[in-house]
Formats: C-alpha cells, structure tokens, sequence
C-alpha cells in the first residue's frame, strides 16, 4: 500500500519540478527581449563619434562623455576616426554604430552633410541623435545641437584682438578645413568683428586646423604682407603655429585662437600667445551624454543647449589652467 502512494507523489514532484524549469525559461526570454536595444546588463546604450581623439580638445570632449557614463550608469563608448580629414571613415563608424543597436547617438560630424544619410536612418529607427560642437543646420530632426555658438567666438576673438590695434591696421585670418561648419561660422564672426572695429582683412587662409601647416601658411602671409598687425585663428592649434612663425621673424603681434587647449593657455600665461576664446568641450561631452539619456527615458530635452564660451587672457590665465588639468586628471 505504501508503495502505491509513492509512486503518484514522485510524479507530482517531478512535474512541479518541469513547471519551474518552464517558469525560469519563460522569465529568461522576457528578461533579453526586454533588453534588445540596451546593454546586456539592463544599461543605457550611447555611442559618442567625435571628429577624432588625438588632438587634446577631443580628450576633454571624451573625458566628459566618459564622466557621465560612469555618473549615469550608462554603457557608452567613445571612438573617432585617425584625424579629422577622414571624413568618410567618420560616416562609416556612424553606420557601423547603427547597426549595434545603440539606444543614442551623440556626434561630432566631420562634415555635416556627408553625415545626413546616415543620420536619416537613426531617425527612422527611432533612434535620438544629440549634436555637440558642430551643427548639422539642415537637419531638422536632431534631438539637440550642445555647443558653442561659433559665430560668436569668432566675433569674440575679433574684438580682442581689435582691443590691440588701430583703425586701418591689418589683419590676417586663419581658416580651419575649408567647408567645415565650425570654420566657416567662426571665421564669418571673426571678419563681422573686424570690420565692425575698422580692420583691414589682409589675407583670409586655410590651415586646415594644423598647427605645423599654419606655421608654412603663415610664413607665406608675412611674406605677402609684411605689415600684418595681429592674427585670428579659427582654433588654437593654427594660432600655436601662427606664433612660431611670427616670432621666427622677430615679430611681436597679437595672435588670438578658438578653443582654450592648456598648451594655448598655457602660451596665455607666459605672455607668448595673445589670447583664446575657450569653448567647453568637457561640457559638450557630458551634456551630450546627460541629455542622451534624457531622450532615451522620453524626457524633454531643449532642442539648442549654449554650452558657453569663456575669454582668456594673461589676467584669468593661471586659474583657467588650474580647471583644465585637474578636468584631464593631471
């Protein structure tokens, strides 16, 4: 009699045992589908594509990406194509990302319109994009352009090198790669300020953001034109190189950049390079990724995000050179 009743209590047993082997795989499937777009952990998924990652401004761009991953518990990666010339190697990282399924884009398009195409497809998918530094203008479908209004640091550093000069002196601009939006907006400020103060445009040329072609460029401008006054550079690096060429001549002109690396300030300070319109690059990196995630929960993010410009000069040197390494951890 005993026997008979164990028989029916194994079986019971081993089908409550079946049943939660079902109910486990059940769950398991639910959990990855939930999942399909996200991190394996559950995190969000952003992926940050800058021009490129040599140049110190782009360290400061990654570390703060990189400091609102870690803050927001978010499963980001950074990359970047070898310089920032390639700008088809940038479209096709932008491509592959697509096809890993992040849950948001966060770009610095080389050249926006090469990156429209692609861009397109992230809309299509769903997909938020966040701009920082460079604008795509004709795209209306960004989530949010993060960035300088580079119009406006153009300007700016016209203005501080008028400070220097009088009416009629001149004045040589160097350009960053011909086409690209951040160039062409900052050098339309810089000459709308020059002319505002009774400058002279000597010569307008590109140095495609280089510090070592912006010496030969500038080598040849004075030769041209040996009665230049001051220089505009349209980034630091080309403003670096501007003053190598200037002091190889024995000359002792005011030259003005964009973009307030350390090694610029650091000219600042030491009285060689005139001056910088520092943009905030760390803060375009972590405000791209903060508001990346924003997007991703379906909170409202401002389609425009001004993320600043700050003026250096010898007087606020020191203590701007302070903030910057300890942003590098330096």
């Amino acid at each position: 009699m005993k026997k008979r009743i164990a028989i029916p209590l194994i079986l019971m047993m081993m089908f409550s045992v079946l049943a939660g082997c079902a109910g486990q795989a059940n769950n398991s499937t639910g959990a990855t589908a939930g999942n399909q777009q996200g991190s394996s952990d559950g995190k969000p998924k952003v992926t940050v594509v800058l021009m490129e990652l040599s140049a110190q401004y782009f360290k400061f761009m990654e570390a703060g990406a990189k400091a609102a991953f870690q803050e927001f518990g978010v499963d980001g990666k950074v990359i970047a194509p070898s310089n920032q010339s390639q700008v088809i190697e940038q479209v096709n990282m932008i491509e592959t990302a697509l096809n890993e399924k992040p849950d948001a884009l966060v770009l610095m398009p080389s050249q926006p319109e090469s990156a429209l195409p692609v861009l397109r497809k992230y809309k299509q998918k769903g997909i938020p994009v966040l701009l920082i530094d460079t604008d795509v203008p004709n795209w209306k479908d960004k989530t949010s352009y993060i960035g300088t209004n580079n119009d406006e640091a153009g300007y700016t550093a016209a203005q501080l090198v008028a400070k220097q000069l009088n009416k009629g002196d001149k004045v040589a601009i160097l350009e960053g790669i011909a086409g690209t939006y951040a160039s062409e907006t900052r050098i339309a400020g810089a000459k709308r300020g020059l002319t505002e103060a009774g400058l002279e445009i000597a010569v307008s040329q590109s140095a495609d953001w280089d510090r070592v072609k912006a010496t030969s460029v500038m080598e040849n401008i004075l030769q041209a034109h040996p009665d230049v006054k001051a220089v505009v550079a349209a980034n630091d690096e080309m403003a670096l190189g501007a003053v190598r060429a200037t002091e190889a001549k024995g000359l002792k002109i005011p030259v003005v950049g964009v973009d307030g690396i350390i090694e610029a300030v650091e000219s600042v300070n030491k009285g060689i390079l005139f001056g910088s319109v520092a943009q905030k690059p760390y803060d375009m990196g972590y405000l791209g990724v903060k508001n990346a995630l924003a997007a991703i929960k379906g909170e409202p993010v401002e389609q425009r995000i001004d993320s600043g410009l700050d003026t250096i000069t010898k007087e606020n040197a020191e203590a701007k050179l302070k903030d910057l390494k300890a942003k590098l951890g330096q």
